[in-house]
This record gives structure tokens, sequence and C-alpha cells, in this order.
């Protein structure tokens, strides 16, 4: 439910994607389009709800919290850092995606930087290569919206550049949006738990109302 929870929702997702992505490179390019999309889009749903699930937990740890708090300064102290910071909060979420990005960009970010670098500086052509790898399987699922105008991965061009800055948000947003909507979710949550305890007096009301009366013996 924490910045952990967040990151290994996301990069699961991911790793799945680039498995997938490596199965279907050697398809035409229409159908690894296709089936590449149809994955990504399962993935983003995926994201999405455990992010909110995630997010779910949280607003329960959060409520635990607040009781703790109104219970007494003792109550509180005897929670576990661990478990306060499973709590809910908007930073929570927003270090979820940062972290879930942080590896793909990083990664993207350092073979730009080599591959401008290299015009004027030739020994940096082992880096380069070095790098080129490793950002084109992080970016892998999103290769075939662009394959189309380029034949290999070598040249970097301005779209290749964006897709390895923006695309390591996606999976990652995805997460977030899904985090974001825990207090609804959990205010449903308490609603349908309220709604259920009126329910069950009403019944138990009407259980009363309608049971036979007993008659009394006559002494």
């Amino acid at each position: 439910m924490g910045v952990r929870g967040l990151w290994q929702v996301s990069a699961s997702a991911l790793a799945v994607l680039i498995v997938v992505n490596l199965l279907l490179a050697g398809l035409n390019d229409t159908a690894w389009l296709v089936i590449g999309m149809v994955a990504l889009a399962g993935s983003l749903y995926f994201c999405y709800r455990q992010g909110a699930a995630l997010g779910h937990g949280a607003c329960g740890v959060s409520s635990t919290v607040e009781s703790a708090r109104k219970a007494g300064e003792a109550v509180y102290a005897q929670l576990d850092r661990k478990y306060l910071a499973q709590a809910w909060s908007v930073q929570t979420g927003v270090r979820g995606l940062l972290a879930g990005a942080l590896i793909p960009y990083a990664v993207g970010g350092v073979y730009i930087i080599l591959s401008l670098l290299w015009a004027s500086h030739p020994g940096l052509r082992g880096a380069v290569t070095a790098f080129r790898v490793p950002a084109w399987l992080l970016s892998l699922p999103y290769w075939p919206f662009i394959m189309g105008r380029h034949a290999d991965f070598i040249a970097l061009t301005p779209d290749i550049a964006a897709m390895l800055l923006i695309t390591p948000f996606i999976l990652p947003g995805a997460v977030f949006a899904g985090y974001m909507r825990g207090p609804r979710l959990w205010a449903r949550t308490e609603d349908a738990m309220k709604q259920g305890r009126r329910r069950a007096k009403a019944r138990a009301r009407v259980g009363k109302k309608m049971a036979p009366k007993l008659e009394k013996p006559e002494i």
C-alpha cells in the first residue's frame, strides 16, 4: 500500500509487457502493433485496478490511524512506523509514480545524453551501445507505435527521444490514477456498511413486530 507496493505494480506490468513484445517481435509489424496495443491496454487496466485496490487499502489504514489518534496518544504510540507509512496520502501516490518511472527514465535519459555527445566524443561509442539495449528493452512496449518510421533503434531521433522520456510515466500513471480513487472507494465502502447496518436493524425491528405473541396460560 506504500510507495514500494505502487512501484511493484508498474514494474511487474512493464516486465510482462517486455516479455510479451519480445515474443511478438517475430511477427509482422501490423500484427505486432495490434497485439501490442491490446497487451498495453490490458496492462493499463491491470495497473489502474491494482492502484485502486492499494488506495482503498491505504484508506483503511488511514481510518485505523485516525481512530487511534482519537483514542489517545498511548494508543496511537503503539502503531508501527511501517504501518503508519501505509496510510493514504497524495505524497505517497506521487512518490510511487516517480519511483515507477525512475529506472526507465534514467536509462533513457542517459542514452539520449550519450548519443548527443557521441558526435563530438567518438570514444563514447561503447557507452552508447551499452545503454542502447536497456533503453530499447524498457521502451519496447511502445516501440510498435513508431517502428513504422524506423528500420532500427540506432539513430536517435526526436520521436525516439520523446518516447524514452514520456513513456516511463504511462504505467506508473495508471497506478497513480487508481490509487487516487482510494478515498472515493473507501467512502463507498463505509456508506455500504452503514446502509447494511441500517437494513439489519430495520429487519430486526420488523421481525419483532411480526413475531407471534404467546398467550399466557390461565391460572
